[in-house]
């Protein structure tokens, strides 16, 4: 029997490598099982890590600055492939977990030290830079990844703005002649892990700055400063789906450089090897930390039970909770579990724990299929 295991991470808790290798140990002793690994990622947090594993090339670490500039600089890793691609992920320096909860100011967070990363990479060579959004704790349309790469944001007095959300409805003019050569001659491909538009009801203040500490009042005020940026950028970029991602990011960059905008679930599953790894699969087992209605939006299992789906191969969906009124069934799931539910935050957050309940609950899964019991 093949079965392919194919987890996204557990936020905070696992991630997708730790977990789909604890769940192919979890059937090493299965006699007749052939168990396939197919990390998952959608482009948010590990989105580098999942595509670096198919890769040639070598992790390299940074100096940069964190969200916020008043924090302690932080060391940031992005993957340099021998190809001249480099892999990297917002979260790696301008993320959410980089704050505690009371730290959260996303009218001051910039993105400047992901845009330090990826002018590294440019120093070092690359010329095609593939960019995760998610997990961030910004909401500046990529202000602080201009400004990192060369650009200058001016208020209507001359005046250099600071690139983070506050300053967004102050842009007067963008300056671009600082911008160097090899940061002109470099493609950008952008993985989106939501289908969120820069500004309206859902635009990306209103959905998230939020949960990134803003106010009611700051979130108005983020808005009418997207609003502003998008008579910038111009209609073209600022209505396209997925615009508003990671506090906007794609709006200046798609402006200002040459880019292209891809929903990062399928980009990552075509790239490494779901495809392969259905053909002649029995059952593919998938899950994250919570499986709820955005699962089916675009993120990565999501994206994993659609291909199994078209090839008529039943999915089980292994997770540490579950929405309460998803109909899982309807959903294109054979079966859900939940190896959280009910436990106590800490437990439910432990590394060592989670993975123990996946192994444990993946290797249940396989010997009712082998035993050919009844899954409800």
């Amino acid at each position: 029997m093949r079965v392919v295991l194919a987890f996204d991470k557990f936020k905070g808790s696992a991630t997708a490598q730790q977990l789909n290798d604890a769940a192919r140990q979890a059937l090493d002793d299965c006699e007749g099982v052939d168990a396939v690994c197919v990390p998952v990622a959608d482009g948010g947090d590990g989105t580098t890590a999942v595509l670096a594993a198919t890769r040639q090339g070598q992790w390299v670490s940074v100096p940069t600055v964190g969200p916020l500039l008043q924090q302690a600089p932080v060391n940031a890793r992005y993957f340099l492939c021998d190809d001249g691609t480099a892999l990297i992920e917002v979260a790696a320096a301008s993320g959410l977990a980089l704050l505690a909860p009371s730290e959260r100011d996303v009218m001051h967070a910039t993105t400047l030290g992901t845009g330090l990363l990826m002018r590294d990479a440019m120093e070092r060579g690359a010329r095609h830079i593939i960019l995760g959004l998610g997990g961030s704790a910004t909401c500046d349309a990529a202000m602080g990844i201009m400004s990192a790469l060369g650009a200058e944001f001016l208020d209507e007095s001359g005046h250099h703005l600071f690139p983070c959300g506050e300053s967004l409805e102050k842009i007067a003019h963008i300056e671009t002649r600082g911008i160097p050569r090899e940061v002109g001659d470099c493609h950008f491909t952008i993985l989106i892990d939501v289908d969120t538009f820069l500004c309206g009801e859902r635009g990306t203040a209103r959905l998230f700055a939020p949960q990134k500490g803003a106010s009611p009042v700051q979130v108005e005020r983020l808005e009418r400063g997207l609003s502003h940026v998008a008579a910038i950028v111009g209609d073209d970029i600022a209505h396209v789906a997925g615009c508003g991602a990671a506090g906007g990011i794609p709006a200046l960059m798609m402006h200002l450089l040459d880019c292209e905008l891809l929903p990062g679930g399928p980009y990552v599953l075509a790239h490494n090897g779901m495809e392969q790894a259905l053909d002649g699969a029995d059952l593919v087992i998938t899950g994250e930390g919570r499986l709820d209605r955005q699962t089916f939006m675009g993120k990565g299992p999501g994206c994993v039970i659609d291909m199994a789906r078209a090839q008529d191969i039943p999915v089980v969906a292994v997770c540490g909770a579950v929405e309460e009124e998803l109909d899982y069934k309807q959903a294109g799931l054979t079966r859900v579990i939940a190896v959280s539910d009910g436990l106590e935050m800490d437990l439910a957050m432990d590394a060592g724990a989670t993975l123990s309940r996946v192994s444990h609950a993946v290797r249940d899964i396989v010997i009712d299929m082998i035993n050919h019991a009844v899954v409800d």
